[in-house]
Parts: C-alpha cells; structure tokens; sequence
C-alpha cells in the first residue's frame, strides 16, 4: 500500500514542474496558469494575478478569461485586445442567440417563426466561428 506522505510528495514534484508552464490547471475552484488565476463569480469568470493580488479582466465566457491568463502568462499583453474583440463578439452571437430563442417560443406567426430560426442558425455558426477563432488563440504556440 502507497503511504499518503508518498502521494503528497509525487504531487508537489507535479506541481513544481507545471509551475513554469502554460497548461491551464485546474486547482479547486479554480483554473491557474502561471501566477493568473481564473475563478468563477456570480457575475462570470474573473482573472487575477496572484503575484499582486490584482483583478484585471471580468468575463461573461471561461475560454475568453483562460485565453486572457494564458496569454499573459506567455508575456503576450498585445493580444488582449484582440481577445476583447472576440469576446465582445461572442457575446453579440450568444444575445442574439438567446433572443432568437425567446422570440421563436413567443411567436405565433408561422413566418415569423421561421424568419427568427434562420437567424438564430446563422447567429450559432458566427457564434462557433468566433469560438473556432478564440481556440486556435488559446492553442497557438506563435
């Protein structure tokens, strides 16, 4: 049987290791990246830098707050406002999206109906286009 001192041990020579990486690791209820932390809020996702103690980005999107950690943790701040175009994108397909949505239910013309779920078609592939985009982002090694 493997002693729990062994175990502790193991996982701060993991811990250790990944210190100096960008690998988003997930620690509690938290995402960490370096010394960014990305943390659930009631009013979204927040990134903080714990080296100072500072908040410095709130975000309604997960990936958006892990592409804005990972990239300052790369020394790469000139991407952060392409990151906010893309948030702000992605949040205008998500409204419209939710909008759509709320209207189809809503409506009781036949036309309508199919006018707003054409609309809400394309707003879902603009949506997964931007989130195509903010993947390569947060994957890209240049």
């Amino acid at each position: 049987m493997i002693s729990d001192n062994l175990i502790y041990d193991l996982e701060d020579i993991v811990d250790k290791g990944l210190e100096d990486t960008t690998i988003p690791i997930a620690k509690g209820n938290s995402v960490r990246i370096k010394q960014y932390v990305v943390r659930k809020s009631k009013v979204g996702y927040l990134v903080y830098d714990s080296s100072c103690n500072k908040q410095l980005h709130k975000t309604q999107f997960k990936s958006i707050a892990i592409a804005i950690a990972k990239n300052l943790a790369e020394n790469k701040s000139h991407m952060f406002d392409k990151i906010i175009d893309i948030e702000n994108n992605l949040a205008k397909h998500y409204n419209d999206a939710v909008f759509y949505k709320h209207m189809i239910r809503k409506s009781k013309c036949d036309q309508a109906r199919q006018t707003r779920e054409t609309r809400l078609e394309i707003s879902l592939v603009e949506a997964q286009k931007v989130r195509d985009s903010l993947d390569r982002l947060i994957l890209s090694k240049v």
